[in-house]
């Protein structure tokens, strides 16, 4: 996180395309709720009606803003 809030610059690999993006700590209450069930949904089978984990409700959201220029692989 002390990495982000100093450099936020990143690139990220989507299979085998990179871009360029911009990290930053999601503050939104919706973008971040919505982030976090759909992050459990794919790594823990939620479900609708069951509580979130620990994890699920505690870990720190990051979203991406991504380039809309790719770069070469």
């Amino acid at each position: 996180m002390k990495n982000l809030l100093k450099n936020p610059t990143v690139k990220v690999r989507i299979k085998k395309h990179i871009f360029n993006a911009i990290a930053h700590l999601v503050k939104d209450e919706q973008e971040e709720k919505l982030a976090r069930y759909l992050l459990a949904e794919k790594y823990q089978e939620w479900e609708d009606g069951k509580t979130l984990s620990e994890w699920a409700r505690t870990a720190l959201v990051v979203g991406l803003d991504l380039s809309l220029s790719e770069e070469a692989p």
